[in-house]
């Protein structure tokens, strides 16, 4: 006898499609920033008074319009798909128990 699938895992394609995506977007974030603001594997901040020498204010800054805000909105993205899939999967192993 085939039993039905339960509810959790009609949802297992679903989720793994959101985490995917999820995930695929945090690697072309990090792709965007080695094209646009790297050379040879290194950061290169641009629009600093003094490449050679620019001020900690000025790297600071340009870490953050750069790289880091990027960055941490697209893993926040993820982060949030992955925590609201588990609250999901929860819910339902939790409802399917009672």
């Amino acid at each position: 006898m085939n039993q039905p699938p339960s509810p959790a895992d009609e949802y297992e394609t679903h989720y793994r499609y959101e985490i995917t995506t999820a995930m695929n977007h945090v690697v072309r974030a990090c792709q965007d920033v080695v094209r646009h603001h790297s050379y040879q594997g290194n950061w290169t901040p641009k629009g600093t008074a003094d490449p050679m020498a620019p001020a900690h204010r000025e790297l600071i800054a340009q870490a953050r319009q750069d790289v880091l805000n990027q960055l941490q909105l697209s893993i926040q993205a993820a982060e949030t798909i992955a925590y609201e899939i588990e609250r999901h999967r929860h819910r339902i192993t939790r409802n399917r128990s009672e």
